[in-house]
C-alpha cells in the first residue's frame, strides 16, 4: 500500500514527464513513473522510433530508467497520456507493458498499483493483478 503523499507525488513526476518525449514533436506522448520500494520515483515519457516496432513506451522506460539505477522491486506505477479523453478516461497500459509489468511483480513478489492519471485531474487505481486474469507465467 501507498501513501497518498506518494500517490501524489508519483502522479505529478508522471505529468511532469509528458513535457519529454523523444523526439520534442511526437504526436501522441504517453508518460510513466514507478515508485519503488525504497520510495524512489523514476519518471519517464515514450521514445519514438519512425518504424513505431522499435518505440519504446513510457512504461518500459521507466522500469528501465529504475533497473538503470539499481531498482527492480516497484509498488507502483502511474501513468498518463497526452490523449484527449472524455472525463472518467484513462489511458491503461498496453497488453506488451501490463506483461513487463507482471514480470517485475513476480520476480519481485510485491503486489503492483496502477494509477491511471489523465488530463481532467482523476486518478484511477487498480491492482495489476485485477488487469492479469490469464497471466503468463502464472503465478506459483
Amino acid at each position: 500500500m501507498i501513501s497518498e503523499e506518494q500517490k501524489n507525488q508519483l502522479v505529478e513526476k508522471a505529468v511532469l514527464a509528458l513535457q519529454n518525449p523523444y523526439p520534442k514533436d511526437s504526436p501522441y506522448v504517453y508518460a510513466a513513473a514507478v515508485l519503488t520500494d525504497t520510495g524512489n520515483i523514476y519518471p519517464a515519457s515514450n521514445y519514438h522510433s519512425d518504424t513505431h516496432s522499435l518505440t519504446l513506451h513510457a512504461e518500459q522506460s521507466a522500469l528501465a530508467h529504475a533497473a538503470a539505477h539499481g531498482e527492480g522491486s516497484i509498488v507502483a506505477i502511474a501513468v498518463t497520456s497526452n490523449e484527449k479523453l472524455e472525463a472518467g478516461q484513462f489511458t491503461p497500459p498496453c497488453h506488451m507493458c501490463k506483461q513487463l509489468l507482471w514480470e517485475s511483480r513476480l520476480r519481485s513478489n510485491i503486489p503492483l498499483r496502477i494509477i491511471l492519471a489523465n488530463s481532467h485531474g482523476e486518478t484511477k487505481e487498480v491492482d495489476l493483478d485485477e488487469l492479469m486474469p490469464l497471466p503468463w507465467p502464472p503465478m506459483q
